[in-house]
């Protein structure tokens, strides 16, 4: 008889042990979750369809990306009265139509691609297609969160100027939730640029890469979070597909 997680077996006490060890580190691994995470991931794999790509792809991994933060939220909204969230590179929407229903907020998305419209239909999204860099927040200053997964790493250009652009977009009280992959596990992305200070200003002419333009290390991050006037609540790292991601919890400094 083979032993599960959760079920009794007669087998040796040695077995025993064994089991509970796998079961240990297999709960160890699993990402964070909330329980509002399962009806949106499967709205979202309705719409796609048994054989698209969020169905068979990405549904099983995104929450590695953010495994800490549907918990940072939870814990934040309790004192924290929300009126307006923005998710910049949005991408499917799962962890932003989240955030709306943790802080029951309206769901502002930014993202050069439109995935699943009719998701964002159904959920009452305000979806603007645009770059971050190059284009204006929509609309600046009314969000008292916004969400950034899997976009720094991306930024074509100087990062600084963009960050300094979300941080004045977020309400005095406001929370930045940011995940990019960590260079100490990943390594260096040097294919375009060999330092980070090389990344070019910001010129909205030049045709878009969509690339890792360059690989964080710990250093490097919190050093450019704090030039664009956040500070640090707090600092995980989630699993991945492979490679370890940072995940931040940051909030403007008090001028």
């Amino acid at each position: 008889m083979v032993a599960k997680c959760g079920t009794f077996a007669p087998v040796a006490l040695a077995s025993v042990s064994l089991i509970l060890f796998a079961c240990f580190v297999r709960a160890a691994a699993d990402p964070l979750t909330d329980p509002l995470l399962g009806p949106i991931q499967a709205q979202l794999a309705a719409l796609d369809g048994p054989t698209g790509y969020y169905s068979t792809a990405y549904r099983p991994s995104e929450t590695l990306y953010w495994s800490h933060l549907p918990q940072w939220m939870r814990n934040d909204s309790a004192g924290h009265r929300v009126t307006a969230v923005l998710d910049i590179g949005c991408g499917y929407g799962t962890l932003l139509a989240l955030a709306a229903q943790i802080y029951s907020a309206q769901a502002h998305c930014m993202d050069v691609t439109h995935y699943i419209p009719e998701f964002g239909r159904l959920r009452g999204f305000h979806f603007v297609k645009g770059n971050i860099q190059t284009d204006p927040v929509p609309p600046p200053g009314q969000f008292g969160v916004i969400v950034m997964t899997e976009v720094l790493e991306h930024f074509n250009f100087d990062p600084l100027p963009t960050l300094k652009k979300i941080h004045d977009s977020l309400t005095p009280d406001g929370v930045f939730f940011l995940t990019t992959p960590d260079a100490s596990a990943w390594g260096r992305q040097t294919k375009y640029y060999s330092r980070l200070k090389d990344l070019p200003p910001v010129d909205a002419s030049k045709p878009f890469i969509d690339d890792h333009i360059w690989v964080y290390d710990r250093k490097e991050l919190l050093d450019l979070v704090a030039r664009a006037g956040f500070r640090v609540v707090n600092l995980d790292y989630a699993p991945g597909v492979g490679h370890r991601h940072f995940n931040l919890e940051l909030r403007r400094e008090k001028q």
